[in-house]
């Protein structure tokens, strides 16, 4: 696996939102969740955490919706861009101090691996997966 880039940039699709970390990535994963699924229009998302102190967001179109995590006890703020829809990040309250960038979002992608998918028990039956991730049906045992 490839180190991220020192800062890891990025921006949503029409440029107004951009970002900056300043720091290493402390998860890759893909999420399966029915809301992540309905964010993404699509089967799952793609998220890089990273601690939310060395992120950096700029733009004054960056708007939130908060929602119900899944079958757990706790809620999920997502960040987006209000001028053209991207999603940009989002943070969990079940997990704070992390940031979990969007993937697509990110400038420079190569180095990302996803090596955790979670919710896996919400994807659909045609849904890809990654090789070398572990699986949960829901999200990973506390340690």
């Amino acid at each position: 696996m490839a180190d991220a880039p020192r800062p890891i940039t990025g921006r949503c699709l029409c440029g107004a939102v951009t970002y900056s970390v300043d720091g290493k990535p402390v998860w890759q994963g893909a999420c399966y969740c029915s809301n992540c699924q309905r964010q993404t229009a699509t089967a799952f998302s793609v998220i890089v955490g990273v601690l939310s102190e060395v992120l950096t967001v700029e733009g004054s179109t960056l708007a939130s919706y908060k929602t119900v995590s899944e079958g757990y006890e706790s809620t999920t703020e997502r960040r987006f861009c209000s001028a053209c829809g991207s999603p940009i990040f989002s943070t969990i309250k079940a997990m704070p101090g992390v940031a979990f960038l969007k993937a697509g979002t990110i400038d420079d992608k190569s180095w990302i691996e996803p090596t955790v998918e979670i919710w896996t028990d919400s994807a659909p039956s045609w849904a890809p997966h990654f090789d070398n991730a572990a699986r949960f049906a829901r999200v990973p045992p506390a340690n």
